[in-house]
């Protein structure tokens, strides 16, 4: 294969409180205490709190991978400020690669930290879940909606349940739970490595070893996100890249 896969804009959460009148930020090595476990430290309580009125915020940047075969596609173009600062054309260009040059942009599902500078790839294929953009309209309203989607070019959707062939060796598969029409993308790269971009069904290496997920996901979404890894951990994956944390080897992680 001649596919080469690299990683853009690695990733890191921050989470952040108001005390007082004054925004105070958090911050850990370990991707796994910067997510629940400082949700515990700091007594949060999901049973009793909602997500959104819990007094910790996130501030998180996702895995952002550039694949260059046939085409260049881009995944999780990432937050907006990775994109409105410059670093996103920064990262591009250490592979020597401009927005401009960019076929594909790949988002596995709309939330902002993910989806948020994909207008930094103006003229772009959009590639996404069925009905993900149906979610864009719940959570943002359809004329934030609109105006993300303005300056992309054609919206290429990936059936629910199915795949769709980006260039070879390169499929987009839907995995919903995370989202509802949550996708990643399985690459075959020109090392010789199945390489699984996860998104949020994988956020972290332990989610897919142990699939112990978030605390804040529904019934229902951990029913879909275990289901969607049974199907990604059936493909045999050499490398996985979780979209907050690094990229690892499912060989060693189980050892």
């Amino acid at each position: 294969m001649t596919n080469q896969i690299d990683v853009v804009i690695q990733p890191v959460v921050l989470r952040f409180s108001l005390v007082d009148d004054e925004v105070v930020y958090h911050f850990a090595s370990d991707t796994e205490a910067v997510l629940d476990r400082m949700e515990k430290m700091i007594g949060i309580d999901p049973a009793e709190s909602n997500l959104f009125d819990s007094n910790l915020g996130f501030l998180p940047v996702s895995t952002t991978v550039l694949i260059r075969g046939s085409k260049n596609v881009l995944v999780d173009p990432g937050n907006h400020h990775t994109g409105f600062y410059g670093q996103l054309g920064l990262g591009l260009r250490r592979f020597g690669v401009t927005p401009d040059d960019i076929d594909y942009v790949v988002c596995t599902h709309c939330h902002h930290d993910h989806m948020g500078s994909a207008f930094r790839i103006p003229g772009a294929d959009l590639v996404m879940g069925e009905g993900e953009a149906d979610f864009c309209e719940e959570l943002y309203g359809p004329e934030e909606t609109e105006r993300r989607l303005a300056v992309m070019d054609d919206l290429i959707e990936v059936p629910k349940g199915g795949d769709l062939e980006l260039m070879p060796g390169v499929v987009a598969i839907s995995t919903p739970g995370h989202t509802p029409g949550h996708i990643s993308v399985l690459v075959e790269s020109e090392s010789g490595h199945r390489v699984i971009v996860a998104g949020d069904t994988v956020m972290t290496r332990r989610e897919y070893t142990e699939r112990t997920f978030s605390h804040w996901y529904t019934e229902d979404q951990i029913k879909g996100l275990h289901a969607s890894l049974d199907r990604l951990q059936s493909l045999q994956p050499t490398r996985v890249m979780p979209g907050h944390d690094r990229v690892f080897s499912p060989a060693e992680a189980w050892t």
